[in-house]
């Protein structure tokens, strides 16, 4: 029968190679050969060998039993000893890769496992031998497990489930582009199930006695829907792989009554695979999987039989100070942030496979999924390829029981058209699953198609016009190479085309940092907009992928100089910019209300004291701009300059508004004045043209005004220097009520420390991988705004079973401190205190504090 045990607690780590004396330090996995300053280092500190080394008891395992160890992620490579003997190895950093033991292993006593760990960048490696926009970090990142299992055992399955309906889609209420309103309705399916058997059949019926028998079942939140079962035999088998192991279908019956999974209703199943030998379970393994149907075509990406345009952020799985070296609740967290937070639909894991418990996260939330390969442009020797189809295939045995995934990335990222590898590549893939469909990202247009998705890195948009490419010109020579599933998605006659994604935009084009200028902010915001907007009023664009979710370390022939690409909605430390408000807003109301103004209405910080425009993001149905305590107006969102996005941004383009009645303007005059004086606030004077130049000598006529008075009015009802003011109040509108508000004074001050920790308790297991919870200290005024220009130092104490991650000694950046606390394997209560910011809240007695409680988990 299969037992797991983790092993990612208590190992030396060694920084050196194999042989080399030095002191061992503990440590537990997941683990990173360095910890990092935020930027400013050489990225060569941890591209070196070194070494971890871990005791542990043999396991029990009864006759004819094989034990493995399961590595689920080793930087970059690795070789193995057990007991003094060489157990081999394994290239490339992103893949897992399993080793037999069963003959080095000690059944009593210890056993000693050492692990060499090459972190150097080994150009035999993909994504390694060009130039790389991101890092790998070293070390072993993720989980590591011992296996035992009986002497056949199940080695790799696929659940083929398929589900059936009728009219527009499998459900009511149909809502395009997942704005709500879905409701999933039973359908009938179908399930198969391939599996694999590794050992002999024949010494598994020498040692037990009976038949060998496979029995599946399938649940749905604890009852089972339906059983299937198969006797075994050595004659029948529908296959057999090069590596000796044996292939079998299971299929169930027909199902009815299954809820299909869905970005708005992601309803998973259990499956549960059982081996028997006779009357005795041998093995059992299990997985949770989806029903539903997604497909891309040249109109668009189609979910469950709707069109869905596909909305969201590539994402790198690294964090500061730690790379990847981050636990299942960390990954958990950015999925949530992502679909939660940010509102996405899709996210693409660029470049390389990501965790497990990210992707696990995904099925769960109803959050789309492209994952692709590991690589970045350069393609090498023979040699590199074939460690890509071993990370290709590793990637899809893998994975392929997502549900979430709809799109396998058969290209390195960015690479020229190989046509003899990527038909490599595809049909490795198409035989692995052929039940979804493959997309190959490319930066240039007229690339031959060897997938059936057009996958197109989008950088035409520069602020201009222009927010992306035409399709028809992208992909004029497509069609040229398409062949089976790609050429089966294409349209036919005078608008013939493939299906199309654009897989990046942004990004590089205008790198945006935390604290700067608000214009830039601003603009970074707008230009997400532009893209999502033009892209999503072309039909025959299934969906846009912003570059990109979250900053990231990188090489230092990147970025901005600091060793940290600023491309991200959000900062490395998941703290949000203003473009993250732009994805945010296009949830429904129902998923929860947005209202982020993209400037903080202060009087100095544009150029030329300037204030306007103010572009509100939000999902309500207008806002109403007060300002102390008078309404200037209600505002709604801008459907003129983007027709297409779900909620366009909020434009505020007036400070005075319904202010100005006291001075008895008629109606056209006051439109007139308010246009002017908006444009000054906008643009400055300067910007007049000689049409607004002989607009306001008019009204200085007709109002027996001069210059003087009315540039007096201005001052006093928009930026009200040396006036009374207090502040503005924006207000989020929807069905004609007040449903959310936020205050902004020009008195503004720290006022009071917020701290936050999520989550404020960590489950863990035995043996089992370190977890961690986001802490973020936010420096606040007295209206509850975070100070964005506050970078005071602060001080962090721990206590209790918990370690910090990053320095103690640290400063808040744009007035917040982000850190995660991680847990030392014991339970009890992570005591957390802060002190700081000096000089700024001289009232504090204590430093600030909370707890975190860690306890083990039960299941």
């Amino acid at each position: 029968m299969r037992r797991i045990t983790a092993l990612n607690r208590d190992w030396l780590f060694y920084d050196a190679p194999m042989g080399e004396k030095v002191k061992g330090f503990p440590v537990d996995l997941p683990h990173s050969i360095a910890e990092l300053p935020l930027g400013n280092f050489d990225e060569r500190l941890y591209q070196k060998r070194v070494c971890y080394y871990k005791e542990f008891p043999g396991p029990e395992a009864g006759e004819g039993s094989r034990v493995f160890l399961d590595f689920e992620g080793v930087a970059v490579s690795c070789r193995v000893w057990l007991n003094g003997q060489s157990l081999g190895g394994h290239k490339g950093a992103y893949t897992p890769f399993t080793l037999e033991i069963t003959r080095a292993l000690k059944n009593e006593g210890s056993n000693e496992l050492w692990v060499e760990v090459d972190a150097a960048e080994d150009p035999s490696v993909p994504p390694f031998g060009g130039v790389v926009d991101y890092l790998v970090y070293g070390g072993i990142y993720r989980a590591v497990s011992l296996r035992v299992q009986g002497v056949v055992h199940i080695a790799h399955f696929h659940a083929r489930p398929r589900i059936y309906f009728f009219g527009k889609g499998a459900g009511a209420d149909v809502a395009e582009n997942g704005a709500g309103g879905w409701i999933p309705q039973p359908c009938k399916a179908a399930l198969a199930v391939e599996l694999e058997l590794s050992g002999s059949l024949s010494e598994a019926l020498r040692v037990g006695a009976g038949a060998l028998r496979l029995e599946g079942r399938l649940f749905r939140s604890g009852h089972c829907l339906a059983e299937a079962s198969k006797l075994l035999s050595e004659d029948d088998p529908s296959l057999q792989t090069g590596a000796g192991d044996r292939v079998y279908n299971l299929n169930f019956p027909p199902l009815d009554d299954i809820l299909p999974w869905d970005i708005e209703s992601p309803v998973l199943h259990d499956l549960e695979l059982s081996l028997y030998l006779g009357g005795e379970r041998i093995d059992l393994a299990r997985s949770r999987i989806g029903f539903r149907e997604a497909v891309f075509k040249s109109d668009g990406f189609f979910l469950n039989g709707r069109r869905v345009f596909l909305r969201g952020l590539n994402r790198h799985q690294s964090w500061p100070f730690a790379g990847y070296a981050m636990g299942s609740g960390a990954q958990r967290q950015d999925a949530e942030i992502l679909k939660r937070d940010l509102g996405c639909l899709v996210v693409r894991t660029s470049h390389y496979p990501q965790s497990r418990h990210f992707l696990d996260a995904c099925d769960e939330l109803g959050l789309l999924v492209f994952t692709e390969l590991p690589g970045w442009q350069h393609i090498g020797n023979e040699e590199w390829k074939r460690n890509a189809l071993d990370d290709l295939e590793r990637l899809v045995r893998r994975d392929r029981n997502h549900p979430s995934i709809i799109l396998w990335g058969t290209r390195i990222n960015e690479s020229p058209d190989d046509e003899e590898f990527y038909k490599r590549t595809n049909a490795l893939v198409a035989m692995l699953d052929p039940d979804r469909q493959r997309g190959g990202v490319r930066n240039f247009s007229g690339s031959a198609l060897f997938e059936d998705v057009y996958t197109f890195n989008d950088f035409t948009h520069e602020g201009g016009k222009k927010a992306v490419a035409k399709k028809k010109t992208v992909t004029r020579n497509a069609k040229k190479k398409a062949k089976g599933l790609a050429a089966a998605f294409q349209g036919s006659g005078k608008n013939s085309s493939v299906p199309y994604l654009v897989t990046e935009h942004n990004g590089h084009m205008f790198p945006t940092k935390r604290w700067d200028q608000e214009e830039r902010l601003a603009e970074h915001a707008r230009r997400h907009a532009r893209v999502l907007d033009a892209a999503m009023g072309d039909l025959g664009i299934a969906g846009a992928i912003g570059w990109c979710a979250f900053d990231y370390n990188t090489h230092r022939d990147f970025g901005s100089g600091d060793r940290i690409c600023y491309h991200g909605v959000a900062d490395m430390f998941r703290s949000p910019k203003y473009a993250a408000f732009l994805y945010a807003s296009q949830r429904s109301p129902s998923e929860g209300i947005v209202l982020e103004p993209a400037s903080r209405f202060t009087k100095g910080e544009r150029s030329g004291a300037t204030m306007l425009p103010v572009d509100v993001y939000t999902n309500c149905d207008a806002v109403d701009l007060y300002r102390s305590g008078a309404l200037v107006g209600r505002f709604y969102p801008d459907r003129k300059t983007y027709p297409h996005l779900l909620h366009p941004p909020v434009p505020i383009d007036d400070l005075i508004g319904n202010r100005l009645d006291s001075q008895g303007f008629h109606p056209a005059d006051k439109k007139r004045f308010l246009r002017l004086a908006s444009k000054a606030m906008s643009t400055g004077p300067a910007s007049f043209g000689i049409g607004d130049k002989l607009d306001f000598a008019l009204l200085l006529l007709k109002r027996g005004m001069n210059f003087r008075r009315a540039r007096d009015l201005v001052m006093n009802y928009g930026l009200a220097w040396g006036k009374a003011d207090d502040g503005f109040e924006v207000v989020g509108i929807l069905d004609g009520k007040a449903v959310a508000r936020k205050r902004y004074g020009p008195d503004a001050h720290a006022a009071g420390l917020d701290l936050e920790a999520s989550p404020r308790s960590l489950r863990i297991k035995d043996g089992g991988e370190w977890e961690a919870s986001r802490v973020a200290l936010r420096l606040v005024d007295q209206y509850g705004n975070t100070c964005p220009f506050a970078f005071e130092p602060i001080h962090i104490e721990l206590k209790g079973p918990g370690r910090l991650i990053g320095s103690a000694d640290r400063s808040l950046l744009c007035g917040e401190a982000v850190f995660w606390v991680a847990s030392t394997g014991e339970p009890g209560k992570i005591e957390i205190e802060i002190a700081g910011p000096r000089g700024i809240l001289e009232s504090r007695e204590k430093p600030l504090g909370l707890h975190i409680d860690v306890e083990y988990a039960n299941d």
